[in-house]
């Protein structure tokens, strides 16, 4: 009796030692440190509209790539000054880790989480899609501030057209050199239409900075949906999705294939659509827009994550609160000391 209660208890310990970590009954590496960051920045994004890209399917039961995050969470947009601010706000908020965004020059005083990363080693680029000059981060290159370190530790890459003949410009299919602080222009943007996809130009960008750093971390901010959610185009808008759809899926292959790879992608700034039940009204939503409701933005926007620290980001959370998500150490319980020179 002795001996099999020995040989009963064996049996559990070897069972516990051989758990295998779970998170929204999927495999998880809990703890990873990414050397792989893609953040992908959606303005009006609401996670009602990844319908969009589901229903309009031949098999409604098949997965779209969203569906295939380990995490997802919900963030309150507000700051110091308002509820629901504009996506602008919101995302630096989201940038800076601070609820005091003014919409000032004080803003790039802040010291953006790629900042940290770039200590210790990451290459920081940011793709920006559909951003109008007001909504872009070539403003902290116009301010001129000691403690402004955007310029210093990031190169944007701009899908828009510059009347400034020697700017710094590039195209998906040509060999892409650059340095911190650089500004590049589309080529392919010619009288405020793109010829390159955002899809295209994300793919090639993640990876050129794989050939080239050890590190790095690619920041896609687009404009492009909350654009077309405010014309009504819903065309426009469906295609927006399903492109938003098709690019966060390629990067969660890449999660598959390489364990050092993180993929966040946020919203600010929501415009809700409420959808058709059934018949004539989605023949009026797809020509007339009928359906779209944004008097004011929604209060909250979605979060998902997959791969390496993807557990930090579930919850329900402040926006400026996912800076520290990213950072975050759990053997720590606190920001890493590394990222911050103490």
């Amino acid at each position: 009796m002795f001996k099999k209660l020995i040989i009963i208890s064996f049996i559990f310990i070897m069972a516990s030692c051989s758990k295998v970590e779970t998170i929204g009954l999927k495999t998880h590496n809990f703890n990873s440190r990414p050397k792989r960051i893609v953040w992908i920045q959606v303005a009006g994004l609401t996670e009602e509209h990844f319908a969009l890209a589901k229903f309009t399917r031949s098999a409604v039961e098949e997965k779209i790539s969203f569906e295939n995050s380990s995490c997802m969470g919900k963030l309150w947009n507000f700051n110091l000054y308002e509820l629901r601010p504009d996506a602008t706000s919101g995302f630096l908020s989201q940038s800076f880790g601070t609820k005091n965004i003014t919409g000032q020059c004080s803003d790039y005083e802040n010291e953006p989480l790629w900042s940290y990363l770039h200590r210790i080693g990451f290459k920081v680029s940011v793709l920006e899609n559909g951003a109008s000059d007001k909504q872009s981060l070539i403003n902290s290159w116009k301010c001129n501030s000691e403690k402004n370190v955007i310029p210093k530790v990031t190169s944007l890459w701009k899908m828009a057209d510059s009347s400034n003949e020697k700017a710094k410009r590039f195209h998906f299919q040509e060999e892409m050199e650059f340095n911190d602080g650089d500004i590049l222009y589309d080529r392919s943007c010619k009288a405020g239409i793109c010829y390159a996809s955002l899809y295209n130009n994300a793919i090639e960008m993640y990876k050129n900075l794989l050939t080239k750093t050890v590190r790095s971390m690619l920041i896609v901010r687009d404009f492009s949906l909350e654009s077309a959610i405010a014309r009504k185009d819903i065309e426009n808008v469906r295609d927006r999705i399903n492109g938003l759809e098709k690019l966060y899926g390629f990067f969660i292959n890449e999660v598959d294939k390489k364990r050092d790879v993180l993929l966040v992608l946020t919203g600010s700034g929501g415009r809700n659509i409420e959808l058709p039940r059934r018949g004539k009204q989605w023949e009026k939503f797809d020509q007339k827009g009928s359906f779209v409701i944004y008097k004011r933005n929604s209060l909250m926007s979605p979060v998902l994550a997959e791969g390496a620290g993807s557990e930090n980001f579930c919850g329900l959370y402040d926006e400026s609160e996912i800076f520290k998500r990213f950072l975050w150490s759990p053997e720590e319980k606190k920001i890493p000391l590394d990222l911050i020179n103490l």
